[in-house]
């Protein structure tokens, strides 16, 4: 399946795209102009100015660290009179400070895979308080929402992927949507990646351990599955356990969201 041709694109945040035109329960799909994710918005101009306030969104919920959000504030949306909610979550590469003592001592290709498998392990309880909150706000009739980390790509993806999972996507839709991001990484941020990393972890990477932290594979998405069937016993079980999604909020949700 094909992204959405209809998605708003921005120049400068080139993982923001809407989720909308997949197809999801009952043979309807999702509409467009409601949901949105993306990576780090800071300081639009021109064109990409134009097309987010197109977009009307008036809910963003952001996933990045404390350290993150401080050093790099959500000042545009508070500007825009949106409502921003920070969550703290720091389980991603960026934000993870025994990551970078691991890396330190090994960056291998292999080491570097096995880091990223753990960290997808554990973002699905990193991310349930704002799927908590977002579902809720979903289901009493949010407006256009948004969730966003610094790439948006691993944060972002799981919580996406959840989200997509309660409205009823199939699992090879969402994995489509979550792979998306690979192909939106600009070689501007290789290349400021390749720098930050090889800072923090004391030596360059291999482009092989570089391509595994910048990009998004199948087998990542598969990790935070793989964790919630062993754990509680299936994406609904977690969903319910911990972001409180029950029957009538999923419909609620359903209703609102779908067409």
């Amino acid at each position: 399946m094909e992204f959405p041709l209809s998605s708003p694109s921005l120049r400068r945040a080139p993982n923001f795209r809407d989720v909308g035109g997949l197809s999801a329960a009952d043979g309807k799909v999702i509409r467009f102009g409601r949901l949105f994710r993306s990576d780090m918005i800071s300081r639009p101009q021109d064109d990409d100015l134009e097309t987010l306030k197109r977009c009307g969104i008036g809910l963003v919920l952001d996933l990045r660290s404390s350290s993150e959000s401080g050093a790099t504030p959500n000042s545009f949306w508070v500007g825009q009179g949106a409502e921003v909610i920070a969550f703290d979550v720091g389980t991603d590469v960026r934000a993870r400070g025994s990551f970078w003592e691991q890396l330190r001592e090994d960056g291998s290709p292999q080491r570097v895979l096995a880091l990223m498998h753990r960290i997808y392990r554990s973002i699905p309880l990193a991310v349930a308080p704002a799927l908590t909150i977002l579902f809720n706000r979903l289901a009493d009739g949010a407006p256009p929402a948004l969730l966003h980390c610094s790439a948006g790509k691993d944060r972002t993806g799981v919580a996406v992927a959840l989200l997509l999972h309660a409205l009823g996507v199939p699992r090879d839709a969402i994995e489509t949507d979550y792979l998306e991001t690979s192909s939106r990484i600009t070689r501007r941020l290789v290349t400021n990646a390749r720098k930050m990393f090889a800072e923090i972890a004391g030596a360059p990477l291999s482009d092989e351990s570089l391509q595994l932290l910048t990009h998004v594979r199948a087998d990542y998405l598969e990790q935070a599955y793989s964790r919630l069937e062993r754990k509680f016993g299936g994406i609904d079980e977690f969903l319910a356990i911990h972001a409180g999604l029950d029957s009538g909020k999923r419909k609620a949700m359903r209703d609102r969201l779908l067409m």
